[in-house]
């Protein structure tokens, strides 16, 4: 990718609007985890990247191909809004992307930003940085995008339709929101969801 691609994240990303600071977040997210609400997704992601390999890489570009029906994502925006181990991040900077990975969980951060700085260290062209899907002040202040990716996130917030809302101002004219969600099963859902808070409650190391 050329420079003079490149250098045009700049012009929409000023890393002084921050409307929650940094330690705002830890401080929320390290609550919600010690009351069971949040599940710290960052240390399984943090076990995934320790067995990535090239194959799962280039299945992740092949499906994010096959789901946008594109071969390259040169000269458009991505944002990966819940980038998790950033693996689909990666896949887009690798299709030619101007990429900002975006996660609430801490070690999803740390995740995301040491896989970019394995495959593209020093790149201006992939932004990795701490915020929240329920931040429409912070969401809006990255500009928009030709691609809002957003996959297996935006229920786990505690508000999922005010956060699906945030993702889809974040889409510029002609671009796509790609989104998956869970779908309510009834009663399987809702003893999953039991599970799941049993789950949250248990001392870790279990």
């Amino acid at each position: 990718m050329s420079n003079a691609w490149v250098v045009h994240l700049d012009r929409y990303i000023d890393p002084r609007i921050i409307r929650m600071t940094a330690n705002a977040l830890t401080e929320t997210y390290e609550t919600e985890v010690r009351a069971g609400q949040r599940f710290a997704f960052g240390e399984n992601w943090a076990r995934f990247l320790a067995q990535l390999n090239d194959r799962r890489v280039h299945e992740a570009e092949n499906s994010l191909r096959a789901l946008l029906g594109v071969d390259n994502l040169a000269h458009k925006r991505f944002a990966d809004v819940g980038s998790g181990s950033g693996l689909f991040s990666l896949a887009a900077r690798r299709m030619g992307a101007a990429v900002v990975s975006i996660d609430y969980d801490p070690e999803s951060v740390g995740c995301t930003a040491e896989l970019r700085d394995c495959f593209f260290p020093d790149d201006a062209g992939w932004v990795v940085q701490r915020g929240s899907a329920l931040d429409r002040a912070y969401l809006e202040s990255l500009g928009q995008f030709d691609v809002v990716y957003s996959w297996g996130v935006l229920h786990h917030t505690g508000s999922m339709w005010e956060a699906l809302d945030n993702v889809s101002s974040m889409v510029a004219p002609g671009g796509l929101l790609c989104v998956s969600i869970y779908n309510d099963q009834g009663p399987g859902s809702a003893r999953w969801l039991k599970v799941k808070r049993l789950y949250n409650r248990l001392p870790a190391g279990l």
